[in-house]
């Protein structure tokens, strides 16, 4: 049972003095905890830092990737809502008129439907191939399509269409042209069940196939919309007729420019994100006697020289000259530091951000995209930027880098504030067990002396 202190001997408020006695040892676990909260900022902020790194060195990865240089070709319809064209590789290079009098669309059968009382199947043959679909008794005609429909085997898709109020069922190919015909089998219904053609929604016959012309050339009936072989490396899909031909044009193989470019800012913003944080962080004062969190959060980093050396180095990186690559430096693509403002330097420039100037980058893409490649992905053992910046990144991020260091050291002393707190909450409860024992005692002798004086009192006045 727990100790219950109640003073009435002592005449002291014993709870009270071992409460006031906890709060001087509690003062223990609270400077820990706030040393807790200090330390995992300062972890927290270096994640942070690791983070942006490791998406600058993404970025400076994408740019050497083969794919990014290789020469492509690209094809283009003036009017792609109704020609739409695809580069499948090696096309002819030019433009090819292509018109469109009838697209290609698929086979047709409507019933009528009346449901049964049993179940039944319903067949369907179509290239030499029967399926059968099962039909349930009583199916409505709802249910049939959905039955067909819900059948990656089926060779047709189903609807029902109302017809003077009365629902019947099409059945309509799912391939195009004049072989996309189909039979259906009504032999196997169940009981009571019937299906009868109505031929007003029959569609079969040549009329199923594509009408186009090539160049203004004879009339060509595929039996797809989807053509590959009408252009040599290029893709044709019909989706409208043309009230005139369309112009399908192919260009010389060439790069994306634009996806370069794209990723040569992307590299620019990577790098700038992480001087941005860091020089925050870095800038960040701590908080005199800081007692909230929020303030015990502040200033972790604050002129850490080794986050300093981080940058300084990252910039020297991001502006060294390689040689053997054609051109020389990233500043022969347009990223340099950021221009003075009126003879004063930006603030961007002290905080060691660059900049990207996209005219002068299309004119040395333009120029020879083959120098801009070997600049970022190098030649043959000499390496290029991706690979420079890369391997500085991992000086810092990688397993062994400066910054996960440093992480695994807050680690190991957030362990150790933990186990710290665990070991003083354990004292405290064995200390406040002993106190407690302690003045239940002194309060039960001090109760029995009480008693016995009591009783020698009353003795000695009955003697007297």
């Amino acid at each position: 049972m727990p100790i219950t202190l109640t003073g009435l001997a002592s005449g002291l408020d014993t709870e009270s003095i071992i409460s006031q006695l906890m709060q001087i040892e509690q003062t223990k676990v609270t400077a820990v905890q706030k040393r807790q909260v200090s330390v995992n900022q300062h972890k927290t902020d270096l994640q942070t830092i690791k983070s942006k790194l490791d998406a600058f060195k993404t970025a400076a990865a994408d740019l050497g990737n083969a794919s990014l240089w290789k020469a492509k070709q690209a094809t283009t319809s003036s009017d792609p809502t109704k020609v739409e064209a695809t580069v499948l590789g090696g096309a002819g290079i030019g433009g090819q008129s292509i018109q469109v009098d009838r697209l290609a669309s698929s086979a047709q059968h409507g019933f009528n439907y009346t449901a049964g009382s049993g179940a039944g199947k319903i067949g369907f043959t179509a290239g030499g191939t029967t399926v059968a679909i099962d039909i349930a008794a009583n199916a409505t005609p709802a249910d049939v399509a959905a039955a067909i429909n819900g059948s990656d085997a089926a060779p047709v898709y189903a609807a029902v269409v109302k017809d003077g109020g009365v629902d019947k069922l099409v059945f309509s190919s799912r391939t195009t042209g004049q072989n996309s015909d189909f039979t259906v089998d009504t032999s196997q219904l169940g009981a009571g069940t019937v299906l009868n053609e109505d031929t007003a929604y029959t569609r079969t016959g040549a009329t199923l196939n594509a009408s186009i012309k090539v160049n203004g050339g004879a009339e060509q009936n595929p039996e797809s919309n989807v053509l590959e072989t009408i252009i040599p490396g290029v893709r044709l899909t019909l989706k409208g007729i043309t009230a005139s031909p369309a112009t399908v044009s192919t260009t010389s193989p060439a790069v994306d420019q634009d996806a370069i470019t794209k990723k040569i800012s992307s590299l620019v913003e990577a790098y700038n994100a992480v001087v941005t944080f860091t020089r925050l962080e870095l800038n960040e004062k701590k908080v005199p006697g800081a007692e909230t969190s929020a303030d015990l959060q502040k200033g972790q980093l604050f002129g850490d020289s080794s986050m300093n050396g981080m940058l300084r180095q990252l910039k020297t990186q991001m502006t060294q000259s390689l040689s053997g690559l054609g051109l020389t430096s990233l500043g022969d693509l347009g990223i340099t530091i950021p221009k003075s403002t009126g003879g004063q330097t930006t603030q961007d420039a002290k905080d060691g951000k660059l900049t990207l100037d996209t005219d002068k980058l299309s004119k040395a893409i333009a120029a020879d995209y083959t120098k801009v490649r070997d600049l970022f992905a190098g030649v043959g053992a000499t390496k290029g930027f991706s690979a420079t910046l890369s391997d500085y990144v991992a000086t810092q991020t990688g397993s062994q880098g400066t910054i996960t260091g440093r992480m695994t050291s807050d680690d190991s002393r957030l362990k150790g504030f933990t186990d710290q707190i665990t070991k003083l909450n354990t004292r405290m409860e064995s200390e406040q067990k002993r106190l407690k024992a302690q003045f239940a005692a002194m309060e039960s002798a001090l109760s029995n002396s009480q008693t016995q004086q009591a009783w020698l009192t009353s003795q000695l006045s009955a003697l007297g």
